[in-house]
């Protein structure tokens, strides 16, 4: 696979995360009502396009054992959350939270190792960093945190790495003529 196709799928998934994290945060309470359908669908859609990405960059993926185990992680807390809405919710937020902070790790290896390859790479590293203190938010607080709030932080850290991958696409376009 080449670095064109790579920076193609980055593109692709920026802007996905970009119009998720828009369907979460558009409005908070209208989704806190239909959490567990809106959040389900961001986790699965999110999930399944991991999974698939990295079956096509595989060649090309640094880490891509653990980027396919948090596409199933997701797309798994995705599908328990639509189906089984007997499952005790705060274990879906920890979840989620646990989630956030594999999704952090992952992406803050991306950004060390693409250091040198791409431009921008440390706004990945920053958004990085900011979800991992949302999954620790999410994390800390499961107890007392209603639906909303854990919608809107998802809705957040969704949307600084739709931004972040769409930035380091974006930048880089020049420099493979795609």
């Amino acid at each position: 696979m080449s670095e064109k196709r790579l920076l193609n799928c980055i593109l692709i998934e920026g802007i996905m995360l970009i119009i998720l994290s828009l369907c979460l945060l558009i409005l908070p309470k209208l989704t806190s009502l239909s959490f567990g359908v809106m959040l389900s669908a961001v986790l699965i859609s999110y999930g399944l396009y991991k999974i698939i990405n990295i079956f096509i960059s595989r060649n090309f993926t640094l880490n891509s054992i653990f980027s396919l185990l948090i596409g199933i992680f997701a797309a798994t807390i995705g599908i328990l959350l639509l189906f089984v809405p007997k499952i005790s919710l705060l274990w879906l937020i920890a979840l989620i939270g646990v989630y956030f902070l594999l999704e952090s790790i992952s992406s803050i290896s991306f950004a060390i190792k693409m250091k040198e390859v791409y431009h921008y790479s440390s706004f990945k590293l920053f958004s990085a960093i900011l979800l991992f203190i949302i999954g620790l938010i999410i994390i800390l607080g499961v107890p007392v945190m209603s639906f909303w709030i854990v919608t809107v932080l998802s809705g957040i850290a969704f949307l600084i790495k739709g931004m972040a991958k769409f930035t380091i696409a974006l930048s880089n376009f020049n420099n493979y003529h795609i």
